[in-house]
């Protein structure tokens, strides 16, 4: 007997007489069993001549364990000798299973079941919809790569384009291949694992668990995005004027700085026949790159792999004529599966990846519908043409992990955001850090309520797409890897907010729990209470991320005027519950505390502490695990409540010292500029050093001979600037930096001067300043 043991599920496994026999899957974590029926195999190869055969009745001619791992070697069978290996997971709780196998016939293979499961002994089980109608992607394409649940377990596959699915009482795994295998292959791993019980919200809790231990490594992220602000009216000026505003209105209102500022489509040459850059940036993204380094964030940018949405037919055309890419007849647009074109757009991307220093990418539009060239360099056919899919897929991990592999080299970050046509599969989230709803618009407006605000309409709108997405289609993902587009707030999403309006918008906003927050900000639409407001909720939500990023929907469709929300909770016991009325009469309704909620099992004595609430005082009341909640929702009332031992609402009440600092410069080699107990500024070999408590920042240019006019700002985010003769040269920012600093220092430079206050840039250096400090001539 070989025995397989995580800390949650055991298995057994016999063979006898040269066949093999498993056991059933005991889950020790919930105490239950589950008995595959008789109907289950282990495997199951099927050809495009409809010939197959599985492991039953197939001979096992050796078995090992060793390692950690079983191994089971079948005899060969229509040109095929089978391998099927188990192991424990890395993260201990899982199983984990592979299929490899040697081809030596000419047979093409349709399609492999990993997994064919006899559900007949279940009690529950769970699968996604496969027809579902709606925008976007087909069902049947965006239901690929979710998991199926069983009683207490949930089951999978690491491939996020296989089809996972309970269909006639038979729990399968479902890979389509389309070829012929020239000697050996290894299938994805499949995967089991187990909850405490059969309750969908444990089982999903499990899974969730689960995923977030292989995924990508994904924090709280937030960055501006020029789409619209300007859409695709972008040129090299506006959008470092943009930079400049958007970094001034945050740091003056101590926001740190951002994770990156990204360009959206409006750089390409569509013109070109491939991926290059517009007259508008002659020097392509130098200047723009390297205004991201000196206020102390990093670049982003967009590409749209199925050639955009202007006329992706017409570039896909000229793309093909230069024998650089294949055109898509099906989608018209580009054939993102054609070999020729993955090779030249990964080799685009990883160049402009390392000559622009690229620390998020948006991937924005990957298949429409599948291409069935054959002569594209990929395979055609199959059940809903899956064999292109399963490859065009493969193909696209592969450029994923290229450009992760460029970033760890010289050991810097990066943020892969999928964004439309990909089925939203949560396996994805080994490669990517984030994946667009898929069944929405980029902005929409919901008509449930005739007269109500163009806010309400926008947020019920958002939040039926979320319902639909998590309930309707099923769909088993964190909301934490979920990009919805959010916060809009520019010149061309044609909205315009109340201050009131706009505080009601990002701080349900931010409720959602999305790992990335794209601000799609114009500082043209922004005034001084809606940025305090933006500052209020980004601290709000950066210290409270810890639970946000657990956020899970409840409620029904605010499209059908159902009252909803989002519940976040950690294991310590804190949590957040935001609620919302989407209609125009009052809606009273009760709240209990219990693990439908997400409350932890030993939650008492927390409080309760109002995050955003209008209609009700503070009303610091205690409760515990099953205790009941009474409220009544006003006529588009929104309602966030904050939960825990302590109030950690806005830990960091500190005030922060900010000031100025300037003095004149003649070129004396290493000189000590002015010293106290808390700040330091130097300039030695040339380079300007300040210190300021923990924040330490070096100039990144050499200040030679001559005048100089030095400026040096601590903004109220703690964010350090050095300005070289009225031009912005470098930012720096260390979170640990103490708020309080003492400004009382001495300098016998030459007209030194302390000003209690950071001066804002465009009081250093004006815009023609600004744009003349970069080059604007081509590089060579």
């Amino acid at each position: 007997m070989l025995r397989l043991e995580s800390k949650i599920l055991q298995r057994e496994f016999v063979v006898h007489e040269n066949t093999l026999y498993a056991s059933q899957i005991r889950n020790v974590l919930s105490g239950r069993d589950f008995v595959p029926d008789g109907n289950s195999v282990e495997f199951l190869f099927h050809f495009t001549d409809g010939s197959e055969f599985s492991s039953k009745g197939l001979n096992v001619i050796d078995s090992d364990q060793e390692n950690g791992k079983l191994s089971f070697k079948f005899e060969e069978t229509q040109g095929i000798a089978v391998t099927m290996t188990f192991w424990v997971g890395d993260d201990g709780n899982t199983l984990r299973k592979q299929i490899s196998f040697v081809q030596s016939s000419d047979k093409t293979i349709d399609y492999i079941l990993l997994e064919h499961i006899g559900i007949t002994n279940s009690k529950t089980h769970f699968t996604v919809p496969t027809d579902i109608k709606g925008t976007e992607l087909d069902g049947f394409q965006s239901s690929l790569g979710q998991p199926f649940y069983i009683d207490t377990l949930f089951f999978g596959c690491e491939f996020p384009a296989t089809q996972n699915i309970i269909l006639y009482g038979i729990g399968q795994v479902k890979y389509f291949l389309g070829k012929k295998i020239n000697g050996e292959f290894k299938c994805p791993v499949t995967v089991i694992g187990g909850a405490e019980s059969d309750l969908m919200v444990d089982v999903q809790k499990s899974f969730y668990e689960y995923i977030e231990d292989i995924s990508t490594k994904t924090d709280l992220r937030l960055q501006y995005n020029s789409w619209y602000d300007y859409m695709k009216d972008i040129t090299a000026d506006n959008i470092e004027k943009s930079f400049y505003e958007i970094e001034k209105g945050l740091t003056s209102n101590g926001v740190p700085p951002l994770d990156a500022y990204v360009v959206d489509d409006g750089w390409v040459d569509y013109k070109s026949g491939f991926w290059s850059f517009n007259k508008k940036f002659p020097n392509r993204l130098y200047d723009t790159t390297q205004l991201t380094s000196k206020i102390g964030s990093h670049f982003g940018l967009w590409l749209g792999p199925r050639g955009g949405y202007g006329r992706p037919d017409l570039f896909a055309k000229k793309m093909e004529k230069r024998g650089l890419g294949a055109y898509n007849a099906e989608a018209k647009d580009i054939c993102i599966a054609d070999k020729t074109y993955i090779k030249n757009v990964t080799d685009f991307i990883l160049k402009s990846t390392q000559e622009f220093d690229i620390d998020y990418w948006k991937f924005d539009g990957f298949c429409l519908t599948p291409c069935k060239d054959a002569n594209h360099n990929h395979p055609v056919g199959g059940e809903q043409d899956m064999y292109m899919i399963t490859d065009m897929w493969q193909s696209w991990i592969e450029v994923f992990q290229k450009i992760r592999t460029l970033r760890k080299k010289f050991g810097k970050g990066l943020w892969i955001n999928m964004t439309c046509y990909v089925n939203p599969s949560p396996w994805w989230l080994q490669y990517v850090n984030s994946i667009w709803l898929q069944n929405s618009g980029d902005i929409g407006f919901a008509e449930n309520i005739q007269g109500q605000s163009k806010l309400d309409s926008e947020i019920t709108y958002r939040d039926a797409r979320y319902f639909n997405l998590l309930n309707t289609r099923a769909v088993q993902m964190p909301l934490k890897h979920i990009y919805n587009h959010e916060p809009i707030y520019g010149n061309h999403a044609k909205v315009q907010y109340t201050d009131e309006e706009f505080e009601k918008y990002i701080y349900f906003d931010v409720a959602r729990g999305q790992a990335l927050n794209e601000l799609h900000l114009s500082y043209t639409m922004m005034n001084k209470s809606k940025w305090r407001t933006l500052a209020k909720a980004i601290e709000w939500q950066k210290n409270n991320y810890n639970v946000l990023q657990n956020a899970m929907f409840i409620g029904g469709n605010p499209e059908e005027n159902n009252v909803y929300g989002y519940f976040s909770w950690n294991e310590n016991g804190d949590g957040i519950i935001a609620l919302r009325n989407p209609t125009d009469e009052k809606a009273p309704l009760t709240l209990t505390l219990n693990k439908l909620m997400g409350c932890p099992k030993d939650l008492k004595d927390v409080k309760r502490y109002n995050v955003y609430n209008l209609s009700n005082k503070e009303s610091y009341d205690s409760y515990s695990y099953g205790d009941k909640i009474d409220l009544t929702l006003q006529p588009f009332e929104v309602k966030i409540f904050q939960f825990g031992k302590e109030d950690k609402r806005y830990p960091n009440g500190e005030a922060v010292t900010d000031f100025t600092i300037s003095f004149n410069y003649k070129g004396e080699e290493n000189i000590e500029i002015a010293h106290n107990d808390d700040i330091d500024i130097s300039v030695v070999k040339g380079y300007v050093n300040v210190k300021c408590g923990k924040c330490h920042l070096r100039s990144n240019s050499i200040v030679g001979g001559g005048n100089h006019k030095i400026t040096v700002v601590r903004e109220k985010s703690k964010a350090l600037k050095i300005y070289i003769d009225r031009q912005l040269d470098s930012s720096g920012y260390d979170s640990r930096a103490k708020a309080k600093i003492n400004t009382a220092i001495d300098s016998s430079a030459e007209e030194f001067k302390v000003i209690e206050k950071a001066t804002p840039y465009d009081e250093i250096i004006t815009l023609k300043s600004m744009l003349s400090g970069v080059s604007k001539r081509k590089k060579n």
